[in-house]
């Protein structure tokens, strides 16, 4: 029977994973491009994970509750392909997270439960038949999770468009049945009684820790993913590694325990933690390979401490459906905190403070009781008592750093800060902050408060495009922030912006006063830039203006060969198109140096330091035209990209590492 066993285990788990970064990219577009986007999309996988190991406790006890999983995933099949309708394209006040639930659970949960049912299922059967070593179907399974989940970046995304993905998924997962089917088919492989014995039942207390150890590493594993992609970018790349490092923790802590062996944790524990706290006080100002490398190395080393706490629990062969079910808990209770409950609760992101506690708080519960044989120093006890206060102290200076002296948002579209400050000349001005990045800021008196400040000043890319001469302007503006782009609208001008975020409409509106003092009629559209430019006629910009960041993250969907097209549609003959393409990790001129030699389009690439009371702001902008002739006014401004090939990103591929500086 093992041969049908590991097959079916391998390539159901493969499936398992591959799934969550094909579908999760085909929606981020219609979400804004959001880090949220994937926490929504990991709360349901990890929900419907929990569903499958319940229904795998049930049915893998007797062979009828084998014939209904069969069944099961015979009426899975009908669902099948996956692709998602684009009737579940986001509608303005739509509540985001339910609605990506319902997506998901209508394009691929029927699969979906199957697949996540599958390796506890066979496991309880192998038991059930009397075989040895049924942890090896564990081994197996998780070995083809991080197969499935490495081939999304390596090999689907980078060669074969969205449908032709979602297709040959759909037809791997009904080859999956048949193999299934050949596996379970009742009395083939195995016989209907019980013949191995349950083994040691669990120790008391032991299904809250498998709780709560599960509930820390899903958790590190969440928010360690949102601030990767608050502070770089919302991609399958940064969604893959944290996740395949968290697979392979599990692997690394189901092979050997000596290798996840206490001595060798707790210290590595220590320095992870420490490391947590130290790379929230850095942020966004550390390099990316700092980043990249510290949050993903702290994450498998937590989760490695948390998933060897587990073998070192683990029940016998009989109640290993329990064990799973357990663990399957504490993902769900995750997804559910980090996705639903914090965003409600918390005024910004201490989901990662609290986890790092909380591991902190494990590592103290889980250590040997004092015995005959072990009997911990003083010194280990004032050193484990110290590392917390520093952990705590370290964490709450952080939360304070945030939180003083502002007014705070948050949303399924990011978090925002509105700060005000008084500078010693006696003049006021009101700062927004998005994530961790200022978005601009505006001076309260009136001589100045009308005047373009940041990343909009008159000195920058944009601002010197804006002061052109025209008549009948229609400037249309994706990202709204605090409206700075609205003082340079003149009588007669129409200004149109897009934002996604109600929040920053919001703030926009009642916290800044550049959209009420345009002398230019100004409307604000909310929703998706794209998706909404995508649902209009041509509107006919004289310019057309792309700043829609949220934090530092990239908004790819806006960058691609697709929605150049979508833009150009839009525009006048003669109009101009602005994009802005400051950032501190990526050289994302290449990209559009490369939609633009590809559409046969003029461009070029002005680089400001506007300095103010707050520190200079560095700013990054490119100007396209169709005639080159139209750029000269602007020329004497123009500065050289550092060195670069062009790249083209498109919606199935947008690849983030050849973009990124070196150290």
């Amino acid at each position: 029977m093992w041969p049908a066993y590991i097959a079916a285990a391998t390539l159901g788990a493969a499936l398992l994973f591959l799934v969550q970064p094909l579908l999760a990219r085909v929606i981020l577009p219609w979400f804004g491009g959001t880090p949220a986007v994937w926490t929504a999309c990991l709360l349901f996988f990890q929900t419907a994970l929990l569903l499958g190991y319940a229904w795998a406790h049930v049915a893998g006890r007797s062979r009828r509750g084998v014939l209904l999983h069969l069944g099961l995933v015979a009426a899975s099949l009908l669902t099948l392909p996956i692709t998602p309708d684009a009737a579940w394209q986001p509608t303005p006040g739509a509540e985001p997270v339910a609605r990506i639930l319902a997506l998901l659970g209508a394009s691929v949960g029927l699969p979906y439960l199957a697949l996540a049912a599958t390796a506890p299922l066979l496991q309880a059967r192998a038991v059930a038949a009397g075989a040895g070593a049924v942890h090896r179907l564990y081994g197996w399974s998780n070995a083809g999770s991080l197969v499935g989940l490495l081939a999304f970046p390596l090999a689907l995304q980078p060669t074969l468009g969205v449908g032709v993905q979602t297709a040959l998924w759909s037809w791997a997962y009904a080859a999956f049945a048949v193999v299934l089917a050949l596996a379970l088919w009742p009395g083939r492989h195995h016989p209907p009684a019980v013949a191995a014995e349950a083994g040691a039942p669990p120790a008391r207390g032991d299904a809250a820790r498998w709780l709560l150890l599960s509930l820390a590493g899903a958790t590190l594993l969440m928010a360690v993913t949102e601030a990767l992609s608050q502070d770089l970018s919302v991609t399958p790349l940064l969604w893959v590694l944290p996740l395949g490092l968290y697979l392979a923790s599990f692997i690394v802590a189901f092979g050997r325990e000596r290798w996840v062996g206490r001595r060798l944790f707790s210290p590595l524990l220590m320095v992870a933690l420490a490391a947590f706290v130290a790379l929230l006080h850095l942020g966004y100002r550390a390099h990316w390979a700092v980043q990249l490398g510290g949050w993903c190395g702290a994450l498998f080393v937590a989760c490695t401490f948390c998933h060897g706490e587990l073998v070192r629990r683990r029940p016998g062969p009989g109640h290993l459906t329990a064990f799973y079910l357990w663990m399957a808990a504490g993902g769900a209770l995750a997804g559910v905190l980090v996705g639903v409950v914090a965003p409600r609760v918390f005024p910004f992101g201490l989901e990662l403070h609290l986890a790092v506690l909380g591991t902190w708080g494990l590592w103290l519960w889980t250590r040997p009781r004092p015995t005959a044989d072990f009997a911990p120093r003083d010194g280990q006890r004032l050193l484990a008592l110290g590392l917390g206060l520093a952990l705590a102290a370290g964490l709450g200076l952080h939360a304070w750093q945030r939180a003083r002296g502002a007014e705070l948002f948050r949303s399924f579209f990011g978090m925002l800060q509105v700060k005000r400050y008084t500078l010693q000349t006696g003049r006021e001005l009101v700062h927004l902050l998005d994530g961790r990045i200022s978005h601009g800021f505006q001076f309260t008196d009136e001589p100045r408060r009308r005047r373009p400040t940041a990343y909009f000043a008159p000195d920058t890319g944009v601002g010197r495009l804006l002061a052109l001469p025209g008549a009948d302007r229609h400037l249309g503006v994706v990202g709204l922030g605090a409206g700075t782009l609205a003082a340079y609208g003149r009588p007669g001008d129409r200004v149109r912006f897009y934002e996604i975020n109600p929040d920053v409409v919001r703030v926009a509106e009642t916290r800044f006063t550049w959209l009420a003092d345009s002398a230019a009629a100004v409307t604000v559209v909310e929703g998706d830039g794209r998706l909404a430019l995508a649902a209009e006629p041509p509107q006919g910009f004289w310019a057309l203006v792309l700043d829609a960041f949220s934090g530092d993250a990239i908004p790819t969907h806006l960058l691609t060969r697709e929605s150049l097209a979508l833009y150009l549609g839009h525009l006048r003959p003669g109009g101009f198109l602005a994009v802005n393409v400051s950032n501190r990790h990526a050289a994302l001129w290449r990209v559009v140096a490369g939609l633009a030699q590809e559409a046969g389009l003029a461009w070029i690439f002005i680089r400001h330091a506007e300095p103010s009371p707050l520190g200079p702001y560095r700013s990054d902008w490119m100007i396209l035209a169709k005639e080159a002739a139209a750029l000269d006014p602007l020329r004497p401004a123009a500065s050289a990209p550092e060195a670069g090939a062009p790249v083209v990103w498109t919606d199935d591929f947008a690849p983030l590492l050849p973009l990124l500086r070196s150290p």
